[in-house]
Order: C-alpha cells, then sequence, then structure tokens
C-alpha cells in the first residue's frame, strides 16, 4: 500500500498493511535521510483551507519594526465601530514560533469591534487550491482541511484575549463574554457547511487542548458541544472531524470519549502527556488515535527509542484505528537519528495485524 493508502484506510475503518507512520511537513529536511524514510513509508502530512475569507468592512495596517534586538508585527484592525490592535513577537522561540504579546481585546470595549471584525467574514469555497495541492502530494502523504480556528473558548483563550482577561470576563462581563463565544461559534458552523462540500475527508481543528488550562466543567460545557455540532455538519457529507489534542487529556478523556468527534490527533502518550497509550485506547473505543510520538523520546538513547516504539505497539495492539505521527518539532541533528529508529521499528514490526509481544518487545505469535 502506498502511504496515503494506509491512512485513508484507517480513517475508512479498515485495517491497511502496517501501521501507517506520518509527519507534519515541513518536516523531515530534504536529503539523504528524508529520502530513504519516505522510500521505507513515511507519509507527509499538512493542512490546507478549502475556503478563502473576505472582509469588506475592515482595514488592516500592519507594521513590522525591531526593539531591543526583538522583531515585532503590530496589526490595527479599523472597523466603522472602533479599532483594535494586536502585537507579535516573531520566531519567538525557534522554528518559525510567533506569540502574541499584545491581544485584541484589552478593555470592554473592544469586545464589540472584535465581534464586528468576524461579523463582516465571508467565507467563500477555495476547492481548487485543496485539488491542487493533493494532486501535488499524490501518494505520499495526507491534507487535512484546515487549520481551523479553534473552537470559540480556545480561540478567545488563546487567540483574542489571553488566558488572564478569559478568566476575568467570565465573571466580570459575562454577558460580553459569551455573546463573544456566540457569535464566534456561529462563524465557524459556517465554516464547516464550505467543508461538509469540499473534496476534503478530514476537517482539522487547531485545538491544541490541555486539561490544565480549560477544565473540566468548561470542557464539556462549552467545547464538547462545539465539537458535536461540527461534527454533525461534517457527517451529513461522510466527512470526519480531527482536533489537535497535543497536552494533559486524561481529566478530559472521558467526556471526550461521549463526543462526536472522530480523530484523537496529536495525541501525546508519556512522558510527554498524562496518558499510557493502553488506557487511551481503552478509554476512547471507537475512535481513532492518531498520536504525536512523545517529543522527549527523541532524546533518549538509540536503544531507548526503539524500546519505546515497541512499547506503543503493543499497548495499540492488534492495530486498528491507529496512525503513528509525529507532529512537534524535532531539534535538528536529533531528527536524523530518531526517525530512522523509528521507521526500522515500524517497517519491522508494525505489520498489522499487531500480535502480543513479550516485554522485551519481540514479537510472538
Amino acid at each position: 500500500m502506498t502511504p496515503r493508502e494506509r491512512i485513508v484506510s484507517v480513517l475508512n475503518g479498515r485495517m491497511p498493511d502496517k501501521v501507517p507512520f506520518t509527519i507534519k511537513r515541513p518536516q523531515p529536511s530534504m536529503g539523504v535521510v528524508e529520502r530513504q524514510l519516505r522510500n521505507d513509508g513515511l507519509a507527509i502530512c499538512t493542512d490546507r483551507m478549502v475556503f478563502s475569507t473576505h472582509r469588506h468592512n475592515v482595514d488592516i495596517l500592519k507594521h513590522e519594526y525591531f526593539e531591543n534586538g526583538k522583531f515585532f508585527m503590530s496589526e490595527t484592525f479599523r472597523t466603522p465601530v472602533g479599532e483594535v490592535r494586536q502585537l507579535w513577537l516573531r520566531d519567538s522561540g525557534g522554528y518559525g514560533s510567533d506569540k502574541i504579546t499584545e491581544y485584541l481585546i484589552k478593555t470592554p470595549e473592544d469586545y464589540e469591534v472584535v465581534e464586528f471584525i468576524f461579523k463582516d467574514e465571508v467565507y467563500t469555497p477555495a476547492y481548487e487550491y485543496f485539488t491542487r495541492e493533493e494532486e501535488i502530494l499524490g501518494d505520499d502523504g495526507f491534507i487535512f482541511a484546515g487549520w481551523m480556528p479553534p473552537t470559540p473558548m480556545m480561540q478567545m483563550m488563546w487567540e483574542l484575549m489571553g488566558i488572564e482577561r478569559f478568566a476575568i470576563d467570565q465573571l466580570d462581563m459575562p454577558d460580553k463574554f459569551f455573546h463573544l463565544y456566540d457569535v464566534l461559534l456561529e462563524c465557524q458552523c459556517r465554516q464547516y457547511e464550505i467543508i461538509a462540500d469540499s473534496p476534503a475527508l478530514v476537517a482539522h481543528i487547531e485545538e491544541n487542548m490541555t486539561s490544565d488550562m480549560i477544565g473540566l466543567e468548561r470542557f464539556e460545557r462549552y467545547v464538547v458541544p462545539c465539537y458535536d455540532k461540527f461534527a454533525s455538519i461534517l457527517h451529513k457529507k461522510n466527512k470526519l472531524l480531527a482536533a489537535h489534542f497535543d497536552g494533559r487529556m486524561k481529566i478530559l478523556a472521558p467526556a471526550l470519549a461521549k463526543s462526536d468527534i472522530d480523530i484523537i490527533e496529536a495525541l501525546c502518550p508519556v512522558p510527554d502527556g498524562d496518558m499510557e497509550m493502553a488506557e487511551a485506547r481503552e478509554i476512547w473505543k471507537g475512535k481513532i488515535i492518531w498520536i504525536n510520538f512523545p517529543s522527549p523520546v527523541h532524546l533518549f538513547s538509540p536503544d531507548k527509542i526503539a524500546a519505546h516504539v515497541r512499547k506503543i505497539l503493543r499497548e495499540v495492539a492488534p492495530g486498528d484505528k491507529f496512525l503513528f505521527g509525529i507532529t512537534e518539532d524535532i531539534p535538528d541533528k536529533i531528527w536524523e537519528i530518531s526517525l530512522p529508529i523509528i521507521s526500522k521499528v515500524l517497517k519491522d514490526e508494525g505489520l498489522l495485524p499487531l500480535l502480543r509481544t513479550t516485554l522485551s518487545g519481540h514479537i510472538t505469535t
């Protein structure tokens, strides 16, 4: 089977010939090691929006500058009801990462402006760009429809107001806070209607979820209903919903199990997250689990890396509804060591269905 065929087979509820091994573009760097990995079956995964967004009554002014040796970009949104500004620290943590240091919502008056910005958005299908990227990638990988914005609660926390104001405004100004939530949800539902009619098989939410920040009560009341609403739109057209759950998920796991989401994507098992794979498989029966190989393990010795891959394979046996992924950046000069080790174990011992294994990791009947 081709790398794409393995992925699609799992997404369609079937078992491929071996465990799919996937990595998020742009990793790894092109070259001799990358070529061998792909020859051995490594699949390239990426996201592509299937709609374009236009605002007819909002002007965005961008200004880039250096200050104290740091590179900043400010964005000012001007609307008929006022203006708001956000500030980015560019390349703040390596790997091209950007960080918001000043959020759009800083005062009660900013809510009206931010609501106007989202209500002004018009979404237009842009399926041809997705189709063209699929043609280019071919059988070498898989393309999601996304990155889709985080669900409204997460979008408000991560992108619009920051953690402190997020916590305070729910209590001090609940009317404004939850009205914005409703506006964001309505916008996102319109986006999923377009995805449902697109050629994409999976919509991918940039959720970056962790229980430490959202809490179980808020997750059950305001996040899970969004998953169910989006999934109901997609399922009518035989499309699937995935979300990026790369944090500590143990407390949220039972509530997520009851949701209609299809794919638990980027799950980071122990020692990165707080769930073992056997535990995740037991709780999320019936859901597809697409992991991120725990980032700290890339730094282990070669023998320990291989042993950890085998441990994961043992815990997910017989291997249905499972994909082995790399979604986080790996330090330079480390991936050239860890990825070939992972690839070899999956190639040699990842044939499906997975058999029971001894504690030493050798396959037995």
